[in-house]
């Protein structure tokens, strides 16, 4: 495995641990009391959305042919 795989692993791993870090985040109460006062929980969303950028080029580079 050379160093460009490692580095898609490492991606796709901490994506996919962002966005359900994010998913968590968003269903806590203090991010449900935020949402209900009417303000958003930009942490939760942020996270979600970076994982998920994360996790696709990860995957991507791990599928990408040399």
């Amino acid at each position: 495995m050379d160093f460009k795989k490692i580095i898609a692993v490492v991606l796709l791993v901490l994506g996919v641990i962002l966005v359900i870090y994010g998913f968590n985040q968003l269903n806590s109460l203090e991010s449900q009391v935020t949402r209900a006062l009417g303000q958003n929980d930009t942490n939760a969303i942020s996270s979600i959305v970076i994982g998920g950028i994360s996790a696709v080029l990860g995957l991507v580079f791990i599928l990408k042919k040399k």
